[in-house]
């Protein structure tokens, strides 16, 4: 007779419970720090693409105008704090030569140029021959530096006349005439990131404090520099001037620092 195997049924023990449970709570411990090391990783990747977009585009704002400014018309803060400088709206070639402290040749109230039209801006100043920011925003005769009054006839415009009879510190090695608008500043007040319009020429000292009249215009919050926001490293008939920005741009914990070099023409 054959012999009938029994199969008996056996359950888990306890001690195989609490092992398996014990297990168990040690991969969701270890799959859970996971998931929350890669979400905090996730969100600060986040704040920090913004923070580095928010950045750029204030620096990239500022970069853009430095472009246009006028040569040697740039000057800092004794901090480095603030950046003034005059944005060129027109060039043209005047005719002839103009009166400077060389030739002595009578005052004069109006420049004759080739014909020019002008960009953005307004028509404020005629510029010849300027070699530093001194001669830019001096109101002292001879200047590099003269007012205008009105341009003549329509555009393209043949001819520039000035506030007053004037006489240049020299001529431009290429005849060049620069039209420029009113001084703007970009300043670094406390967090906040600012620029400074319409408020007419300062003839004095370059400081920190917001100019009588100005219009304010808010560029970025949160900023601050673990150097000098603004640095110039001024240029010459043959070099280069290069503004140096180094910003941080800071929020929720997150800092972010960037920095641009800005190279401008001069160009008498």
């Amino acid at each position: 007779m054959a012999s009938i195997a029994k199969i008996h049924n056996r359950g888990f023990t306890l001690v195989e419970l609490i092992a398996v449970l014990v297990i168990l709570g040690i991969v969701a411990a270890i799959g859970s720090s996971f998931v929350v090391t890669t979400v905090n990783s996730y969100d600060k990747s986040e704040k920090r693409s913004k923070l580095i977009a928010r950045g750029r585009v204030a620096i990239e704002q500022i970069t853009r105008e430095l472009r246009q400014a006028l040569p040697y018309s740039l000057r800092v803060s004794a901090s480095g704090n603030c950046l003034e400088y005059m944005p060129i709206v027109a060039g043209a070639n005047y005719r002839g030569r103009v009166p400077d402290a060389e030739n002595l040749a009578p005052l004069s109230n109006s420049i004759s140029t080739s014909p020019f039209e002008l960009g953005l801006g307004s028509a404020s100043h005629a510029v010849v021959g300027a070699l530093s920011a001194a001669e830019v925003y001096s109101t002292a005769m001879p200047a590099a530096r003269v007012a205008i009054s009105a341009l003549v006839g329509s555009s393209p415009y043949t001819q520039i006349t000035l506030s007053a009879s004037h006489r240049f510190l020299r001529q431009s090695i290429n005849s060049r005439v620069f039209i420029a608008d009113d001084p703007r500043r970009y300043c670094l007040r406390g967090t906040l990131l600012e620029q400074y319009s319409g408020y007419g020429l300062n003839t004095g000292g370059m400081d920190d404090t917001i100019p009588s009249g100005a219009n304010t215009s808010l560029l970025a919050e949160n900023v601050a520099t673990d150097s000098i926001a603004f640095s110039l490293s001024p240029g010459s008939e043959d070099r280069n001037t290069a503004i140096r920005i180094a910003l941080v741009f800071s929020e929720r914990g997150e800092r972010v620092a960037l920095y641009q070099e800005v190279l401008l023409r001069n160009v008498p």
